[in-house]
């Protein structure tokens, strides 16, 4: 393969930006060729060859898990989240993240039902929440930057 996975991406929209939408002269079409760089520009930024999207995913599981292990230890918590070996390929890491979502999920609902002490139960909250405030500062950071304007109004 002579480019980057990244590159092709950044090359196709290239392409629609300075070849295909100065052609166009319909405001709506040209909003929707804007909409296909900004789903492009997305998916550039989240597909990889290499596990780094779904390992920070996996990672943060870990250490919610970890933070979490002493405090559910007399509980009847669900099963924790998992470590993934790191030679696996991305497909079985994104099962694994997948499957650490579930347990995150089942946790959430157990914690919401449980009759815990009050400040177990805050402090429990506080790891999820840290959890989750991580894990949305990294979906921001591999997202592209919206596009609204430009697909709007069909216009730069």
């Amino acid at each position: 393969m002579n480019n980057s996975f990244q590159r092709m991406f950044e090359g196709m929209a290239a392409t629609l930006r300075n070849e295909v939408i100065p052609q166009v002269s319909d405001e709506f079409a040209r909003g929707q060729a804007f909409g296909v760089i900004y789903m492009l520009n997305s998916v550039a930024l989240r597909s990889n060859w290499s596990p780094e999207f779904v390992g920070e995913q996996i990672a943060a599981q870990v250490a919610l898990s970890e933070s979490l292990g002493p405090l559910l230890a007399n509980t009847d918590a669900p099963d924790s989240p998992q470590a993934a070996a790191v030679v696996l390929g991305t497909q079985a890491l994104e099962a694994v993240r997948d499957a650490n979502e579930a347990r995150i999920c089942a946790l959430i609902d157990w914690h919401g039902k449980a009759k815990l002490d009050a400040a177990l139960s805050v402090a429990i909250e506080r790891h999820l929440r840290a959890y989750m405030d991580r894990q949305l500062k990294w979906e921001l950071k591999t997202s592209a930057k919206p596009m609204f304007a430009e697909m709007s109004d069909g216009s730069e």
